[in-house]
């Protein structure tokens, strides 16, 4: 979604709330009224009221009468409320997001609501139309090869046979997800082998159940992170750029689940391992869960990262290795079959 739509999508949304407040409000009021038809007219009565309060004001040589007979009303009209147990606000506007009124702003700043509006509408830059029909339920482990090779794979289950234990893990790991002793998961294993399908897999399973999910690769994440930067150091950033940047940021620190595709792919700097390290940290002690794959199988990883990351990824995360021929050969077969 292009910045302007997010920024009309946004103003649209502010709006349906606003229409939707004065509709809920007008329905209220009719409602009451049917059944109290005497509170409809001290209401109409309140408003004459009202009007020629402000005409005593504007002509000062008028009898000033109309203070008096609105306080008489107001008080005949408390007293129905509360003799009928009615809400003494029920007439009143009800917005969705009460410190700013449904407008964006409250003290002069963005409101909370507004990157509560905008975070869903990043999920296509965030990737998530990506997982979209990548669940269970479209898994096929016929497309993994059924033959045992110990010799080159250093275990003796086929990789079909593998695909179908990792999906058990993941299957597994979506049921007890909201348990706090719940591993992070680190899959490593050549290209096409599995590693994206189960994660995506994983992914819509918890989108199904309400849980807000980030999907990413290891070269976006550090977009991310550098375009956070970016716009924090900018004297006069754009403004939804601003937004976007600090949406994307707490999506990463605060989504029930990240997952980071395809580590290793990235081009090697300290300062990016650095913001792993810090965003891994962050989200163990938030108990929050991370979902990593890399085509690094182990051994690559001791030799890519320092010693302080790969500590948190082989103490903090449950590795499970892919292996097995490329799959996406075996689909082209069958589409050319």
């Amino acid at each position: 979604m292009e910045q302007a739509s997010i920024a009309r999508a946004i103003a649209r949304e502010y709006d349906r709330r606003r229409q939707q407040a004065e509709t809920d409000r007008i329905r209220r009021r009719t409602d009451v009224y049917m059944v109290h038809p005497d509170l409809a007219e001290l209401d109409r009565q309140l408003a004459t009221a009202g009007a020629d309060l402000l005409l005593e004001i504007i002509e000062p040589g008028r009898p000033q009468r109309a203070e008096s007979r609105r306080l008489e009303l107001w008080q005949r009209r408390q007293a129905i409320l509360a003799r009928h147990g009615l809400d003494p606000d029920f007439d009143q506007l009800r917005p969705t997001c009460p410190l700013c009124q449904d407008t964006g702003i409250a003290n002069g700043q963005r409101c909370i609501c507004y990157r509560q509006i905008l975070i869903p509408l990043l999920s296509e830059q965030a990737n998530l139309h990506n997982l979209t029909g990548q669940t269970f339920a479209r898994f096929d482990a016929s497309l993994f090869s059924d033959q045992k090779d110990p010799g080159r794979y250093r275990i003796e289950r086929s990789p079909r046979e593998q695909i179908q234990a990792l999906r058990q893990v993941c299957e597994q790991y979506v049921k007890q997800f909201d348990e706090p002793k719940q591993h992070n998961l680190l899959f490593v294993g050549p290209p096409g082998t599995g590693k994206t399908f189960l994660m995506a897999c994983v992914a819509n399973a918890l989108l199904d159940q309400g849980h807000s999910v980030l999907y990413t690769t290891a070269p976006d994440l550090f977009e991310i992170m550098s375009n956070y930067r970016t716009m924090l150091a900018s004297f006069h950033p754009d403004e939804i750029r601003y937004e976007q940047a600090l949406a994307l940021h707490d999506l990463v620190f605060h989504a029930d689940l990240l997952l980071v595709d395809d580590l290793g792919t990235e081009p090697a700097a300290a300062s990016r391992y650095a913001d792993l390290l810090g965003i891994i940290d962050r989200r163990t002690g938030q108990g929050l869960a991370t979902v990593i794959s890399s085509n690094a199988d182990p051994a690559a990883l001791r030799d890519t990262y320092d010693e302080r990351l790969l500590s948190r990824l082989m103490g903090s995360f449950a590795i499970y290795r892919f292996f097995g021929p490329d799959v996406r050969l075996e689909q082209g077969r069958r589409r050319r079959s």
